[in-house]
């Protein structure tokens, strides 16, 4: 079992006062259910229990995955490396480190991140070895297991903290975030299944100025993400689209304030169904490409 479910459903039982609907919509939210294809049944998992493989779309069990960040150099007709991130994993999908490289491999940062025994994040740290920073991120959380606050600190300073709200099964429904000088607020809410489908942004006057709104496949993919003004004017648009077999073929993203689209194109996939080369395009024009190495358990 899901070890955010199991400690999800024991905190529920240990307080008699939670309503019952909460318990019914954990339960509900995380059972299989049949597709409009009858020979196969999904199952999709709420925002709030997902780990961090799941949340980034990455499947099977890995213990590292190695990504290099090309551009592509027109005059010389190919492509020129420029960056490599390193991401380790445990045996439970939570990131454990993560080392990025320079052109010339030498180690640009590292992260190391850090968990409750309940597998919940408990901080991490970052060290990046150009500007000798230092940043430690650490959380914390309610009696019901669910995330409330997160600091953030810069060389022993502290840079700016997050406060939570959240609902019956620790999905965020509201984020303040406090600078020194102000404060910023996002709302988030959820669809039938757990999945967010719309986020607002609040400005320091606690109006609002930008809303996202995001749409699924019967798979719990996501299809469409549109970001508006808070007069409904769009100005971003992003299409994900997969293919029947449920591998990602292209992400189309549109500025229409810079008037600019942005194609990524997946040719190549593992046998897990995780994407091993995205190429990336503005019109006719390529600009890079990443390339994934990923390792398995």
């Amino acid at each position: 079992m899901n070890p955010q479910i199991y400690h999800a459903e024991k905190d529920m039982q240990k307080n008699k006062n939670l309503p019952l609907f909460l318990t019914l919509f954990l339960i509900i939210s995380s059972f299989t259910y049949s597709c409009k294809r009858k020979t196969s049944e999904i199952t999709i998992i709420p925002d709030a229990l997902k780990n961090h493989l799941q949340n980034i779309r990455l499947l099977g069990n890995l213990s590292s995955v190695t990504t290099d960040t090309y551009f592509y150099s027109g005059k010389d007709s190919n492509f020129v490396f420029l960056t490599r991130i390193i991401q380790l994993y445990n045996s439970e999908g939570y990131i454990t480190q993560v080392f990025e490289f320079d052109r010339n491999m030498d180690t640009v940062s590292q992260k190391t991140v850090y968990y409750l025994s309940d597998t919940k994040e408990n901080y991490w740290e970052e060290f990046n070895y150009k500007d000798h920073s230092f940043t430690k991120d650490t959380f914390i959380y309610n009696n019901y297991g669910f995330k409330t606050e997160e600091r953030f600190i810069l060389n022993n300073s502290f840079l700016y903290k997050n406060e939570y709200k959240t609902d019956g099964i620790g999905g965020v429904i509201e984020m303040k975030r406090f600078l020194p000088e102000y404060q910023l607020t996002n709302k988030i809410y959820y669809n039938e299944f757990g999945l967010v489908h719309r986020i607002e942004e609040y400005d320091p006057q606690n109006k609002l100025y930008k809303y996202f709104t995001i749409e699924y496949d019967n798979h719990g993919n996501e299809v469409n993400r549109r970001a508006f003004k808070s007069s409904n004017e769009i100005i971003e648009y992003t299409y994900s689209q997969y293919n029947n077999s449920g591998l990602l073929q292209k992400i189309i993203f549109e500025d229409r304030i810079s008037n600019f689209r942005e194609d990524k194109i997946y040719t190549q996939h593992d046998a897990a169904g995780n994407w091993l080369e995205e190429i990336v395009m503005r019109g006719k024009d390529t600009l890079g490409k990443r390339v994934r190495r990923i390792e398995y358990e």
